[in-house]
């Protein structure tokens, strides 16, 4: 019998990172990519742990949605594709609210012209809320892990208000302001003041900007996040009590 060629072949180099682009005013232009990898949250030793945004969504009533993917099949629409536009949506209109704090150029060339006109009539409403406000980010998309609780995030942009406090706001291109919304916001703030200990959070809110018409957002403010923090550690304990369980089958 012949031998068997063990003879390794070399691993291939990863492939070279693309260098940075500037346009003529001198800013970088940064891609968006529509086949970005997903977010991962690893604690200190390296365990991965889930993003907030996950946790805050368990145990939500689903009767809504169904009622809407089923309204959206007698129109011929297939909802998942209505689904992924949305979501298409809001990952532009989050996008340029980070290149706008960072002073960016986007590249939004994997995208379509339909959705991106919709995003810049999102961020239209984000720039008006935002000018209202007189806000100053002291970081954009800020990645936290909470090694207390064992769950991750990205918080959209920690600022500062006009009188020094310290405010945590969580933007959403949705219809409406939603529980699931408060759970995570409240969650970031936990996030951020594990993290940020000298930078406590004084006040919080959810910010809705509309994406179909101009001078169309809302903001529902929270004076207190405690009873929002207590749900998401419920929906944090059940999580982690289904992982159990399925170990142990």
């Amino acid at each position: 019998m012949p031998k068997k060629n063990t003879t390794r072949k070399p691993a291939k180099a990863a492939p070279a990172p693309e260098p940075d682009r500037y346009n003529a005013a001198g800013q970088k232009i940064v891609k968006l990519q529509k086949l970005r990898s997903h977010q991962k949250y690893l604690l200190k030793d390296g365990s991965q742990v889930p993003g907030a945004s996950t946790i805050a969504k368990i145990g939500d009533d689903q009767s809504n949605l169904i009622t809407w993917a089923w309204n959206l099949g007698n129109a011929g629409q297939d909802f998942r594709k209505v689904r992924d536009k949305a979501a298409d949506i809001g990952t532009i209109c989050h996008f340029l609210i980070e290149c706008h704090f960072h002073g960016w150029e986007p590249d939004l060339s994997e995208y379509a012209p339909a959705d991106i006109e919709r995003a810049n009539i999102a961020f239209a409403n984000f720039l008006q809320f935002w000018n209202e406000q007189e806000l100053t980010v002291l970081e954009p998309e800020v990645q936290l892990v909470s090694e207390a609780h064992l769950f991750g995030g990205t918080i959209d942009a920690p600022s500062v208000d006009s009188k020094g406090r310290v405010v945590l706001l969580d933007w959403k291109t949705s219809a409406g302001i939603y529980t699931s919304q408060k759970l995570q916001l409240a969650a970031y703030e936990r996030l951020w003041n594990e993290n940020r200990k000298d930078q406590v959070v004084q006040r919080r809110a959810v910010v809705r900007i509309g994406k179909d018409r101009a001078d169309d957002h809302s903001i529902e403010w929270m004076f207190s996040s405690d009873n929002e923090w207590e749900y998401f550690k419920a929906r944090l304990d059940l999580y982690y009590a289904g992982l159990r369980y399925k170990k142990a089958a």
